[in-house]
């Protein structure tokens, strides 16, 4: 599964967060704007970073079943790669 996560401000420790938990299924579009490639649903993402509890910030979790738009090639060749993918 394929997760959108938005994040409404620069936050340091979510990012460190992420890269942690996810130091391979993970792609950083901006400081607030990342892909994570996971098994499992939105909430539990969302538990797992800490953003439910706020314990590291405020976010939106966001599955993603498709997409469309201009980006860089490297972008869209990391999320083909990833959405429907097994993650193992």
């Amino acid at each position: 599964m394929l997760f959108a996560v938005l994040i409404p401000n620069d936050n340091s420790a979510l990012a460190a967060e992420i890269k942690n938990q996810f130091p391979n299924e993970h792609l950083q579009i901006t400081p607030t704007q990342w892909f994570i490639a996971t098994t499992g649903t939105a909430i539990e993402l969302s538990t797992k970073l800490g953003i439910t509890d706020g314990s590291k910030g405020t976010a939106i979790v966001l599955a993603v079943s498709s997409y469309y738009g201009r980006a860089a090639s490297t972008i869209w060749e990391w999320v083909s790669s990833k959405i429907g993918a097994p993650v193992g």
